[in-house]
Formats: structure tokens, C-alpha cells, sequence
């Protein structure tokens, strides 16, 4: 059972208004809630896993869409790095970009590997 089977209906029109709004006052207008009920709706768990649950889909949609544009940027900065008639200067440019991509996504992989080896220390104490 999804988490969603386990909210009422207001509080699912509550959910969906929140990523159509920029406020928790006009989500809960939207939905049809009053504003207090709408603010104790995200004290609910049920709600806020809701919620994160639905986020986690944005970004997810969001990072596969980013992953396409990286390859193209990437690609750019390669053509832009080897090509003959670019100047020198946006030669090494486009190369310094590379490499600074390329560091941060090794101290980022360094990171969630080591974040990951403490979570699971954490489980086994």
C-alpha cells in the first residue's frame, strides 16, 4: 500500500495544491482547507512522506533531463578543447572546466561512499 492510499482526500488535494503554489496559504485555499489545517497536515507523516515521496520523482525526472544536457555540455567543451580554428585562451578554458567537473564529481562520489560506509556503521551498532 503507497502512502498515498493512506490520505484522505483533502489531505491528497493538499499535497498536489502545495507543488502548484508558492505558499502553504494558497495550497490549502486551493484545496479547499483552512490554513491551520493545512499547516497541521505537514506535521502529519503520512503527509511529508507524501510529499518527499513526490519530490524524489521531480528530481529524479529533473536529473535525467540534466544527465542528456551534461553530454552536450560535455561534448561542447571537448570540441571546443581539441578543435584548431577556437583560440587558445577558450581552449584552456573549456579544459579547466573538464577538470574541475571532474574533481568535484570524484569529491562527491568520495563523499557518498563514505557517508554510506557511516550510515551502515550506524545500523550494525
Amino acid at each position: 500500500m503507497s502512502t498515498n492510499d493512506t490520505l484522505t482526500q483533502r489531505q491528497r488535494r493538499f499535497v498536489a495544491a502545495l507543488f502548484a503554489t508558492t505558499s502553504v496559504v494558497d495550497a490549502a485555499a486551493q484545496a479547499g482547507v483552512c490554513q491551520a489545517t493545512g499547516w497541521r497536515y505537514l506535521r502529519d507523516e503520512r503527509v511529508l512522506a507524501e510529499l518527499a515521496r513526490l519530490q524524489d520523482g521531480v528530481l529524479a525526472s529533473a536529473a535525467a533531463g540534466l544527465a542528456s544536457d551534461l553530454q552536450l555540455a560535455r561534448q561542447t567543451l571537448r570540441d571546443a578543447q581539441t578543435a584548431d580554428d577556437v583560440p587558445w585562451s577558450a581552449r584552456v578554458s573549456a579544459a579547466r572546466a573538464i577538470l574541475e567537473a571532474a574533481l568535484r564529481l570524484v569529491e562527491l562520489a568520495s563523499l557518498a561512499r563514505r557517508l554510506s560506509e557511516l550510515e551502515a556503521r550506524d545500523e550494525i551498532c
